[in-house]
């Protein structure tokens, strides 16, 4: 079948989903290609282009990041709440329009409110969950004219009423298929992504992970985590990637093999990890990554005191936060960290003794602070908080994206620490909601 992979993100991410989705359908022995929504110049123009050359059969349409706050300096706040979400209306009316073609929808973006997706899109079907063997039998169903309706994580309507088939999780992931990094213009992007596991074994506050990949880690073998690094860079389109799990480092024993199978391969490339918990952090394993390539990480640290750490339940204490601060500053490894503000319980204690700690590392080279926590879904435990405090009055603010800060931090106080940040160097700011009064302005 003729397939057509629309990667509906609009921000320079690399297409991680899509990529490991498309070269599903090419393993299935399929004609595939792809729409690349981040780097059209005319989104609407070039889509009618691609379906009157190409004439897809099936269109997929991977959803990735479409609603929320991005950084902007000339926004009250620096900060400016986006919502992509009509251009997605604008390309699936654009399909219906210019082909026949069945549209399937997917992607992170999907996964915790398919029902809301299919109603605003005026749809019919999406998978949810883990789609590497789920989308190649959906495309098997429809060239037999089968049952779609069985398949693994589905949600479609029919007679008026929506319905939900079980998501099953991949427990195999060496047998899944490359990432088809070949289709995309890698050029517009500083790296490719590979994903080395799925699951969570940590269970944060405002986190939905565990929820949607299970509490059990399920880990490719290094041997396959590295292969898939050599079939990309033997396309010759990039030579720097990125490790897009939730947390690259653990296990540890896990991300040492890797490290040691790209040195023991002589790969000669760069990477970067953007999410590393500052668990089991040494010298030793720091000359690890930057003998296996790693040049830049960002320790997900989040806050610096004992009281928010379990508040957030972030399953590590100071002392192991202090000791990779201090392995990363003696490294050759240029960090950053990250800095969550507003979780429940956080004070302007709290947040004093997370900057009493960062400020005495002169090494960090990035502090990515947030300030108030999203809220997209309903496996954020935080969202009881959110009820109880009035921040969340309905669930179906989830799809546009909610906020919750915590109650005890005062406005006039949150508008001078948010001043404060953004004067510091090497500091990046982003503005989730800087007090309960706050409203999204677009």
């Amino acid at each position: 079948m003729r397939v057509l992979i629309i990667s509906a993100n609009f921000f320079p991410m690399v297409p991680t989903g899509a990529a490991y989705i498309a070269g599903a359908a090419l393993k299935a022995g399929h004609s595939v290609e792809v729409f690349d929504c981040f780097v059209a110049k005319n989104l609407i123009d070039e889509l009618k282009e691609k379906i009157k050359i190409f004439n897809p059969q099936v269109v997929g349409i991977s959803i990735l990041v479409v609603s929320g706050d991005i950084v902007d300096t000339s926004s009250e706040f620096y900060t400016k709440y986006f919502d992509k979400r009509p251009e997605i209306k604008k390309i699936v009316n654009c399909i219906k329009e210019n082909s026949d073609a069945h549209i399937v929808l997917g992607g992170p973006g999907f996964n915790y409110y398919g029902k809301d997706w299919l109603e605003y899109l005026d749809l019919d079907y999406g998978i949810r969950g883990e789609s590497e063997f789920s989308f190649p039998r959906y495309l098997n169903e429809i060239e037999i004219n089968g049952d779609i309706f069985s398949i693994p994580g589905c949600i479609y309507r029919k007679d008026r009423d929506f319905h939900k088939v079980q998501r099953e999780r991949v427990e195999n992931l060496d047998d899944t298929a490359f990432p088809a990094y070949e289709l995309f213009d890698l050029s517009k992007y500083t790296s490719f992504g590979i994903f080395t596991k799925r699951g969570c074994t940590f269970n944060c506050s405002f986190c939905p992970y565990s929820s949607l990949e299970g509490t059990k880690y399920r880990m490719k073998s290094p041997k396959r985590v590295v292969d898939e690094i050599e079939h990309v860079l033997k396309e010759g389109k990039a030579r720097f990637f990125n490790f897009t799990d939730n947390c690259f480092n653990f296990p540890k024993h896990h991300a040492e093999k890797i490290c040691q199978e790209m040195i023991n391969r002589n790969l000669n490339l760069k990477w970067w990890a953007f999410n590393i918990k500052p668990i089991g952090i040494t010298d030793d394993f720091c000359r690890l990554l930057k003998d296996s390539g790693c040049n830049y990480v960002t320790l997900a640290i989040e806050t610096v005191s004992e009281k928010m750490l379990k508040s957030m339940n972030r399953g590590y204490n100071i002392t192991q936060i202090k000791k990779a601060l201090t392995c990363f500053s003696n490294s050759d490894i240029t960090f950053g960290v990250t800095i969550l503000i507003g979780a429940s319980g956080e004070t302007q204690e709290t947040i004093a003794e997370t900057f009493s700690i960062i400020d005495n590392f002169p090494k960090i080279n990035d502090v990515w602070v947030s300030i108030g926590i999203c809220l997209w879904t309903k496996h954020q435990k935080i969202l009881e908080d959110a009820r109880k405090s009035g921040q969340l009055q309905d669930d179906k603010e989830l799809f546009e994206c909610g906020y919750y800060i915590s109650p005890e931090l005062p406005k006039k106080y949150m508008v001078d620490l948010i001043e404060s940040i953004n004067s510091k160097k090497n500091f990046q700011l982003q503005v989730n909601k800087p007090f309960a009064e706050y409203q999204k302005v677009g």
